[in-house]
């Protein structure tokens, strides 16, 4: 058997992607054979030593790893698009081998000794099971993985583009790499995961931040990385070793982020919050006892947890979190302020005091559409007398603000409550920092503005959203404006 006939065998095999020919075992030993060159000293990612064969298999590594026909045809099998139904189908059908052993060369691929994980540089529990589905797509994976890595690197070996290694759209691609992440939780996709991410940039990465389950398998991964280490572990920095798992979700969470859309990727965790915090508390403490110095990649998924607290708007529990989560929590809350000026941040405030749902403005009440409206600044609404006397005297008295909103209100256009219940709705005013500046500072004095802030910032559901809407909000201003000039 020669590496051309075999290639041809199997890159015919893979023409549908929805229809492969052959069984997981006949695939995984073909690409046991590809050489996996990366510009750092692992070994091998996926076997070390191939399997032994009971057949003379001759298979020249060269010439399988100069395909570009066979990654173009894996990277269409592992991103086409696929639901649910069709995935339990394949892997079902490839699970069970109905190959034709008669034909030699099909034979020879199946003549082969199986250890029940291949031996790669994941530690154990994290090694995927060699002869089983799972086994092919974290093979397939690991090869995408090496693929861009050895592109980046500029090697003379394939792929000769990045873009072979992603065929098909970025977004069905992004979507079918976090979908097989769900079925099968495993390192290799987590590894290509990021290496799209840093490689491909915000075609992928808007698809992975709208993933309904990238968030619970990255938090998921984290945890059963935290579980397995030792109760006193505390040994040296072994970056691929036991803590590898930890530091490679560190790795995607940071690869995640590196997208400017005017809103915090903190909210990506928002439903995992509990337990991506609890994790990563449970990290800091681990870290405080380990050997090494300081580890950059620990230190930003710890100030991760930082960031999700300040956005989320949690409270600062010393027995729930840890101190360096609240510590840059802290941080992230004050910086994000600092950087507004008072006018600025003023008008941030009232335009998303204008855009807070119709509800209650006590807060311990949520009743939606309430009747009252307050006398004074006419912009917030009571369910009841006994809601209004409360917010207007409770931690966060309205009393201190009331007159603020009702003359910034004024004088900069803001509508009234009121307008929020008439049929044709409400505008709201299109100005700019500046515009917004000239147009209230005439009648309310900067000292008032500075004290409107001071007050009003307190409250959470302010805070939550003030900073995050900034940039959404003066794109918003900007394509209106030039809507209206067109």
């Amino acid at each position: 058997m020669t590496s051309t006939d075999l290639l041809a065998q199997a890159i015919r095999s893979l023409e549908d992607p929805k229809n492969p020919t052959f069984c997981c075992r006949y695939y995984i030993c073909l690409l046991s054979h590809v050489e996996q060159e990366i510009s750092i000293t692992w070994e091998n990612p996926i076997i070390r030593v191939a399997p032994y064969a009971r057949d003379n298999l001759r298979l020249k590594l060269s010439t399988v790893a100069d395909s570009t026909s066979l990654l173009d045809v894996l990277s269409a099998f592992i991103a086409t698009n696929r639901s649910r139904e069709d995935m339990a189908t394949l892997t079902h059908r490839m699970e069970r081998c109905e190959c034709d052993r008669t034909d030699r060369l099909i034979d020879g691929m199946h003549a082969w000794d199986w250890n029940l994980t291949a031996y790669c540089r994941d530690p154990e529990g994290f090694r995927t099971r060699t002869c089983t589905f799972e086994g092919l797509i974290g093979i397939v994976a690991e090869l995408f993985y090496n693929a861009l890595q050895l592109h980046d690197c500029r090697r003379i070996r394939w792929p000769r583009t990045r873009r072979q290694c992603l065929v098909g759209s970025d977004e069905s691609a992004a979507t079918m790499l976090c979908r097989w992440l769900d079925i099968y939780p495993i390192l290799p996709l987590l590894r290509a995961i990021a290496a799209a991410a840093s490689s491909f940039g915000k075609p992928v990465l808007v698809p992975f931040l709208l993933s309904a389950h990238l968030p619970k398998n990255l938090v998921t991964i984290l945890k059963r990385g935290v579980d397995s280490l030792p109760a006193d572990f505390a040994g040296g920095f072994d970056p691929f070793g036991v803590v590898y798992p930890i530091t490679l979700v560190f790795i995607t969470m940071k690869e995640l982020s590196n997208i400017d859309d005017g809103v915090s990727s903190a909210y990506f965790y928002r439903e995992y919050c509990p337990l991506l915090l609890d994790t990563l508390s449970r990290v800091a403490e681990i870290d405080a006892k380990m050997a090494w110095a300081l580890d950059f990649n620990w230190e930003q998924g710890i100030n991760l947890g930082g960031i999700v607290h300040a956005k989320l708007v949690l409270p600062f529990d010393e027995t729930k979190y840890h101190r360096r989560i609240l510590d840059w929590s802290k941080r992230h809350r004050t910086s994000i302020l600092i950087v507004q000026t008072p006018y600025q941040l003023a008008r941030n405030i009232m335009l998303t005091l204008a855009e807070l749902p119709l509800q209650c403005m006590s807060a311990e009440c949520v009743t939606a559409y309430p009747p009252s409206i307050c006398s004074g600044c006419k912009r917030v609404a009571y369910c009841n007398a006994e809601c209004q006397t409360r917010d207007w005297n409770g931690p966060l008295p309205h009393k201190k603000v009331c007159k603020h909103i009702r003359a910034l209100g004024d004088a900069a256009g803001f509508p009234v409550y009121a307008d929020h219940y008439t049929d044709c709705g409400f505008i709201m005013p299109q100005l700019d920092v500046d515009e917004f500046q000239v147009a209230v500072q005439d009648g309310v004095p900067l000292s008032t503005v500075s004290a409107f802030n001071k007050n009003m910032i307190e409250d959470d559901r302010i805070r939550k959203v003030v900073n995050d809407m900034l940039v959404i909000r003066a794109c918003w201003i900007e394509d209106v404006r030039a809507l209206t000039a067109y």
